[in-house]
């Protein structure tokens, strides 16, 4: 992988059929549904919204930032934070990785282009000593997992080549690397073993165990469980087909598989370590959204509370979570894809801070990532948008 800083690409001439603006713009942010800022005619002839306010100030809103970073057509986006701030790195529409740096008040402190996705589906990231480790998988037939150790800033320190592997999900521990978790498979698409490896401090796995024999891998999702881990995974039946049922396996310290625990019913499940050999999660229920809590072993600890109901209109919403302190902030897409709202649970199930929006984005959000951020939690997400007016929006939440 050879990293690039910020280039630029030469941007299509409009034609005049296509065009929305001609110089002046008619159109202003409040107008076009947003909470505030200055719209601009792009060097498309499109009406820029770059610098359109989405955030909608809540009480419980720290910042909100629009670095000038290209989140046009992303397919995928990862957030971490370490002891000196928040990185994210996504997957662009021209086969790229893209990794930025920015402090914990939001504002760009360096951003790379890192050149050939390999056909990526997923990329991820986690903080470990001496930098990041960061995950990219790919597509298709024999598909291949690439393992990159970043230092600090980003730059390439190390590369690791997993063959026959997709999904990639990575569990952050504090102060030690992260365990990695994905489908090893002969085609990304079809059902899959789930394998989890804890990572060394170069990216090599002390161990390595079987978490799923067959297992939908696009749908898994890990958190560390102090000393050990949960893993989350879709079900499928004998003949392929889905389950509609997720099944969460423990894993100890020493990568010893612990007994699976099947939920029906449940899909979309996301999960964050919340401390204490605790697990926080959010995940889709038949039509509701719920919050729970699991123990080491992968159990429900307590009954889940019910956030949200379903979006009718969409097959799938994006939503992420993060704990902080022992609460619970959750980040679901709603009204058609166009809010982000917020949900602070704490552990005894109780809503500690009533459902807000957070922020609005009439075009659309596309996709979603959150991290700890001192005491609350980091988001950025990505909007559907043409080239010259994709956003790519930072936001921060106290607890």
């Amino acid at each position: 992988m050879r990293c690039l800083l910020d280039p630029r690409r030469q941007p299509p001439q409009c034609v005049e059929a296509t065009e929305a603006c001609d110089g002046a713009v008619s159109e202003t942010c409040s107008s076009l549904g947003y909470a505030g800022g200055r719209t601009a005619c792009s060097d498309t002839c499109s009406i820029d919204v770059r610098d359109c306010d989405s955030c909608l100030g809540a009480p419980n809103q720290l910042a909100c930032a629009r670095p000038r970073v290209d989140g046009y057509n992303v397919s995928d986006i990862a957030m971490a934070s370490d002891e000196q701030g928040l990185a994210a790195a996504w997957l662009s529409f021209d086969d790229k990785v893209r990794f930025a740096r920015f402090s914990t008040s939001l504002e760009l402190e360096r951003q790379w282009d890192c050149v050939d996705a390999r056909s990526a589906l997923r990329v991820a990231l986690a903080p470990s000593p001496g930098g990041f480790i960061m995950a990219v998988g790919g597509a298709g037939d024999d598909p291949e997992l690439w393992l990159y150790r970043l230092d600090p800033d980003g730059d390439e320190i190390a590369v690791r080549l997993i063959k026959n592997a997709a999904y990639p999900v990575l569990a952050a521990r504090p102060g030690a690397p992260p365990l990695l978790v994905y489908a090893s498979t002969d085609v990304a698409w079809a059902p899959a073993k789930i394998v989890a490896e804890l990572l060394d401090e170069d990216g090599e796995a002390t161990w390595q165990a079987t978490v799923a024999d067959t297992a939908h891998g696009e749908t898994a999702a890990a958190a560390f469980a102090d000393p050990g881990f949960v893993v989350s995974t879709g079900v499928i039946t004998d003949d392929g087909e889905d389950a509609g049922a997720t099944v969460l396996v423990p894993i100890d310290a020493s990568g010893e598989v612990g007994p699976a625990r099947e939920l029906a019913g449940i899909r979309d499940v996301a999960l964050a370590p919340a401390g204490a050999g605790r697990v926080g999660g959010v995940w889709l229920d038949g039509e509701r959204f719920e919050v729970g809590w699991l123990d080491g072993q992968a159990a429900l600890a307590g009954d889940p509370v019910t956030i949200a109901t379903r979006d009718p209109v969409k097959a799938t919403q994006e939503h992420a979570i993060t704990v902080s302190n022992g609460r619970a902030i959750v980040a679901l897409v709603e009204e058609e894809a166009t809010q982000v709202s917020l949900f602070h649970v704490d552990a005894d199930g109780s809503l500690a801070v009533p459902r807000y929006a957070f922020a609005r984005e009439p075009a659309g959000l596309s996709w979603l990532a959150a991290a700890p951020a001192d005491d609350g939690a980091a988001l950025v997400w990505t909007t559907y948008a043409e080239p010259a007016s994709s956003r790519f929006v930072l936001g921060r939440a106290r607890r």
